[in-house]
């Protein structure tokens, strides 16, 4: 082993790998493994172990996604050599969002594992030494620039590829130095020219500024007048204020006589609602005594009508109880005439015929009845019969439903195509066949797994048409109208008998199989003929465990496709060699389709038997009808009978009834005769009580005249009272008018005063303003009102009036007028830009001296670099057209210098290649060449680089990809030959080994399998000298 180099892998709960731990060989290590089995995810641990990143493998974007289904966290050892020391040992713990390192069992930071694999010269991020399966297209798609850079880590100098970063950083450098000298000088030369033009702005802006400085002095003196003026003002508005305070005091003395006389108003008329209160309440009483003697006469008077009704009452009754005389002898004299038309005694006799003859109904319906209740007993137990035989059909057909339902789950669009073609059947000549899944059965469920492996799912899923225009109809009409994904299938010419097995099963029985996969399985003739033309159903034949021991008679006898208990076997035959045979093998899966069965011909016998059932109740039933038609007669019948019996028997009753009807009239009768009145006492005593009520109502009368007197009296009272208290407030307005006039006046003067008020306060603030605005423009504190001494001297020289003043300002400000406008930062924009002109200088200087350090180190570099690279691109050509010469090919590696000079970040490796004699060399690329031809270059590149340096290890997986067997065979002689001869490990991942490959002494086979258990004591030579020797003991160990 070469320092670095692997000597140790465990995988625990990584990717597919529960456990595994292996020990690759020094030298070429060769690992072999169906698609599948875990091969790439050796190389994923490999690149992630050695703190490589997702990218670098080019599979998940997050290393928590590395983490085997179902587990919690992944753990990744990985054991290098170490020739003078311990072994490093590098653990990663990986976790959904983190990941945890230890470096010879000790836990240590990302950045301290990093720098142990750097140290080894591991790069697993460069492809010229770690070329994963999904970056292998990566490889080829690496500009020149990118393989250089690839190249100069993986087999030149480390001085090599700082001196190639150094020189672009340089060059980068340089270009921004000569672009900065380019722009500093541009602006430079800007800078001059526009000061020169700013020296005669410069002298009009001084001459603008002295007439600034007249007119501001000027101004001065125009504030102060202006704030003198507004202070006269302020004081002559002050003393109008005064005079007129004065006179408002005046006019409130005034309003003092008027409110006096009010308040006296006041308390007179306040008496006045005393007394009106009191003749109020007394005209009420007096009213109230008047509306007493009112309510007693009308109750008198309501007395006398009330004797007057009674009276009335009691004519009325009298007249009615002679009615009521008359009519009852009338009714008396009917009922009696009645009673004596009748006769009790033929009403008897004829009640006794009618019994007799209801008598002989009944005889007749319970004879009927007893007839109908056997017929009935009968009719329920075939019911109940039928009743079970549908209970039946209904679960086998049920069964049947659970399969359509299964296929609603696994393809609804299927299931949506079965229901409609269910309903539609007669669009159709011929028969078409749901999916086949539903019209195949296996009576025994054991043999629904080889069923289910030896026809696809697709097909499963397939229609079964017998016309090839009912299969055209039926896609266009569902697949293509209804947008639903379905498959259809036409059933072959051949008949059923046509499709005959070529070895019988009494020939191959005795190796252990038991029958053909045809003969497991039951379904409609067509569909039949179909899975024996598609699959050779009758073909192929399934055993036991017994069939494993004899599968080299088996291979003789020309068997192409079997089944064991578990596991199918597929033999296929070298096209190129027929002596050549490859032998498959695959773990049957559980079935899922087919693990329902439907019994169709339980299902037709029970059918038979509920038709001939309910023959035998349809003849029950007709009978039963004619039993109810007589059982209906005799009922009809007896209803008659009974009908006769009733008016009988209520005639019975109605004589008895007229009798009781004629004693209670008689009695009522001679009540009526006892309640006689006399009417000529009544009259007179009614006359008494209405003389009586008379006298009282006229003493009544006498009170009420009385009483209505005084309610006058006292109502006159108080509206002579009420006149007086009108006069009194009319009095009291007049005065309150008066008050209101003086009180309006003295508002409005009021008014005039808190204006005036405001007018002085407005003068006062204008005056404060103007001071202030007079002492801003003298620059002298708040604090003086009066001009300073200085300022004063200066305002002496100027004009006196206001008038003068404004004059000479406007003649200072015509002649500024009349100057061009300068604007004040012309003069700031000038001094600044001669500041600038000064810096301009200095950083021109020392740019152009750093650019001409810059071109002295980049010359002094390129030197040292450039010949070395060439160098090294020489011996990889060298090496690369041998290998190609090797392959009877052509291949050239050479310094691509880009299209400037010294544009070193344009420099890189052009790979040129040519694998026909017709053709000339290109340029490596997917656009010129083959994904097998890039293949070749790739690892013939990468062998070029292993004569160069030496590394740790390097790692390629499934390079071979699109090779012909020619050019694989080759390929793998270099690989192998050049590891004997370089110390590096290496490893190699194929899907697939081709024959009679010559293999080294030290050359290491590591083969991966599936097994779903892992197995901790497996021996190695149990696998020598047999084809599925790894394969038996996975599933012993199960």
């Amino acid at each position: 082993y070469s320092k670095g180099s692997i000597v140790r892998i465990k995988l625990k709960d990584f990717m597919t790998y529960t456990f595994v731990e292996l020990r690759p060989g020094p030298s070429l290590n060769v690992v072999v493994g169906t698609n599948g089995s875990g091969k790439s995810s050796l190389v994923c641990a490999i690149c992630l172990g050695l703190c490589g990143t997702p990218q670098m493998v080019g599979r998940a974007s997050h290393v928590g996604d590395y983490i085997r289904n179902g587990a919690e966290s992944a753990l990744i050892e990985i054991e290098l050599h170490n020739p003078n020391a311990r072994n490093y040992v590098i653990e990663r713990h990986i976790f959904p969002s983190k990941s945890a390192w230890k470096l010879n069992n000790i836990p240590v930071p990302q950045k301290a594992v990093e720098a142990a694999v750097a140290g080894l010269h591991i790069q697993v991020g460069n492809l010229c030494q770690f070329l994963p399966q999904d970056r292998v297209a990566d490889f080829v798609k690496m500009s020149r620039q990118e393989l250089l850079e690839g190249t100069e880590k993986a087999v030149g100098t480390r001085d090599g590829h700082l001196l190639h970063a150094r020189l672009i950083q340089l060059q980068h450098r340089q270009a921004q130095l000569e672009s900065g000298v380019q722009g500093q000088r541009e602006r430079l030369d800007q800078e001059r020219q526009k000061n020169a033009h700013l020296d005669e702005e410069v002298r009009k802006l001084q001459e603008h500024r002295d007439i600034r400085s007249r007119l501001d002095i000027l101004r001065q003196k125009l504030a102060w007048l202006d704030y003198d003026s507004t202070r006269q003002a302020y004081e002559a508005e002050k003393n109008k204020l005064r005079e007129e305070e004065r006179t408002l005091k005046a006019r409130l003395e005034e309003q003092d006589p008027l409110k006096q006389q009010l308040a006296k108003m006041a308390a007179h008329e306040e008496g006045l609602r005393r007394v009106d209160k009191s003749l109020k309440a007394e005209a009420a009483a007096t009213l109230k005594k008047v509306e007493n003697s009112l309510q007693k006469l009308a109750e008198l008077s309501e007395q006398g009508g009330a004797v007057k009704r009674e009276l009335e009452r009691k004519i009325k009754d009298e007249a009615t109880r002679r009615e009521r005389i008359s009519k009852c002898k009338a009714d008396i004299e009917g009922f009696e005439k009645e009673l004596g038309e009748a006769a009790a005694e033929s009403i008897e006799s004829k009640l006794q015929e009618v019994q007799s003859e209801m008598q002989r109904c009944n005889q007749t319906m319970n004879t009927i009845s007893r007839a109908r209740q056997m017929a009935d007993v009968f009719f329920r137990e075939r019911q109940r019969q039928s009743a079970a035989l549908e209970e039946e059909m209904r679960r086998l057909k049920d069964q049947s439903n659970q399969r359509m339902e299964m296929l609603r789950r696994r393809s609804k669009d299927a299931f949506s195509a079965t229901q409609w073609l269910l309903k539609n059947e007669g669009l159709f000549a011929g028969k078409i066949y749901p999916p086949i899944m539903t019209q195949v059965e296996v009576p025994d469920q054991r043999d629904a797994k080889y069923v289910e492996a030896q026809i696809p799912f697709r097909d499963m899923m397939a229609f079964v048409a017998e016309q090839p225009e009912d299969l055209s109809k039926f896609l266009g009409l569902v697949r293509d109208g209804q947008g639903l994904r379905i498959n259809g299938v036409l059933v072959p010419a051949e008949p059923l008998d046509a499709f005959q097995p070529r070895l019988p099963l009494a020939q191959i029985g005795p190796l252990g199989f038991r029958g053909y996969i045809q003969s497991m399985l039951r379904a409609p003739d067509a569909v039949m003929r179909y899975l024996c033309k598609q699959y050779r159903v009758h073909d192929v034949p399934a055993g036991d465990e017994r069939v494993e021991s004899h599968l080299s008679q088996i291979k003789a006898l020309g068997i192409r496709r079997f089944f064991t208990h578990n596991q199918v076997y597929t033999v296929k035959t070298s096209r190129y060699d027929s002596s050549r045979s490859s032998t498959m093998t695959t773990e049957i899966m559980q079935p899922s389709l087919l693990t329902v069965s439907v019994d169709l011909s339980s299902l037709n016998h029970l059918e038979q038997s509920r038709q001939a059932l309910c023959e035998e109740m349809a003849s029950k039933s007709a009978e039963i009808k004619e039993l109810t038609v007589q059982e209906r007669a005799a009922s009809s019948k007896l209803e008659e009978c009974r009908t006769a019996k009733k008016g009988l028997m209520a005639e019975a009753g109605r004589q008895k009834q007229l009798g009781l009807l004629l004693d209670q009239k008689r009695q009522a009768l001679q009540s009526l005769q006892r309640q006689c009145l006399d009417l000529d006492r009544e009259r007179a005593e009614a006359a008494k009580k209405q003389g009586s009520l008379c006298r009282t109502k006229m003493a009544q009368v006498a009170i009420y005249v009385k009483r209505l007197q005084a309610c006058y009296e006292s109502h006159r009272l108080c509206v002579d009272h009420r006149l007086e208290m009108v006069k009194v407030a009319a009095d009291r307005k007049k005065l309150e008018d008066a008050l209101q006039v003086a009180l309006e006046a003295h508002q409005a003067l009021e008014n005039e005063v808190r204006a005036r008020r405001e007018s002085v306060l407005a003068a006062k603030r204008e005056a404060q303003r103007k001071l202030r605005h007079a002492q801003e423009a003298i620059g002298c504190s708040t604090n003086i009102s009066q001009i300073p001494p200085s300022v004063a001297r200066e305002f002496l020289q100027l004009p006196k009036s206001v008038a003068e003043i404004t004059q000479q300002v406007h003649a200072e400000e015509a002649k500024l007028s009349c100057m061009l406008p300068v604007d004040s930062a012309v003069e700031q924009e000038y001094h600044r830009r001669q500041q600038n002109i000064t810096q301009l200088e200095g950083d021109l200087g020392s740019n152009e001296a750093q650019l001409a350090e810059v071109a002295e180190e980049m010359a002094d570099i390129s030197g040292r670099w450039l010949p070395d690279l060439e160098r090294l691109l020489e011996r990889i050509n060298q090496g690369f057209q041998r290998f190609f010469q090797a392959l009877g090919c052509a291949g050239q590696v050479s310094l691509y210098r880009g299209e400037k000079a010294h544009e070193y970040d344009q420099y890189g490796v052009n790979i040129r290649v040519k694998f026909r004699d017709n053709e000339r060399l290109t340029e490596l690329s997917a656009a010129h060449q083959s994904g097998g031809e890039r293949s070749v270059a790739t690892v013939v590149y990468m062998m070029a680089l292993q004569e160069l340096t030496s590394v740790p290890f390097r790692c390629v997986d499934e390079i071979n990809q699109g090779m012909d067997s020619e050019n694989e065979r080759r390929i793998f002689e270099m690989i192998m030959n050049t590891a004997l001869q370089n110390s590096a490990q290496y490893f190699l991942l194929t899907p697939k080994l081709l024959p009679d490959l010559p293999y080294a002494e030290n050359v290491t086979m590591i083969f991966i399998t599936k097994s779903e258990n892992y197995i901790p004591d497996w021996k190695p030579e149990s696998l020598v000298g047999r084809a599925v020797g790894l394969a038996a003991l996975a599933r012993r160990r199960q």
